[in-house]
């Protein structure tokens, strides 16, 4: 593909009426992120904001704190890559030929 930055300087209010859209898009979407398989779920939404989180009484173990902390840092991590990439999908389709990567995610 041949990408010419001056293209999007031509159609600047375009894109950013796409970014408008964009962001409110973002809002409704969704992912679970999960640390030692079921153990931990974190849901996040659009805004990379944490929405809930379910711990497995198996991953809580009182004289272990430690691995319940790698297993919420482990969802959390996963829940972010999951939006990142989901939010980089998004972007790429709306915004139509823009490269990967464009929206700094």
């Amino acid at each position: 593909m041949n990408f010419n930055p001056m293209d999007i300087l031509k159609n600047a209010s375009g894109i950013q009426a796409k970014m408008e859209e964009m962001k409110k898009s973002m809002e409704s979407l969704s992912v679970s992120g999960y640390g030692g398989g079921d153990m931990v779920r974190v849901d996040m939404n659009g805004r990379m904001e944490i929405t809930d989180v379910k711990i497995s009484p198996d991953a809580i173990d009182a004289s272990d704190p430690s691995m319940t902390e790698q297993l919420v840092k482990a969802a959390c991590t996963d829940a972010y890559n999951k939006m990142k990439q989901k939010i980089n999908e998004e972007f790429s389709s709306r915004m139509g030929g823009l490269p990967p990567g464009f929206a700094g995610m």
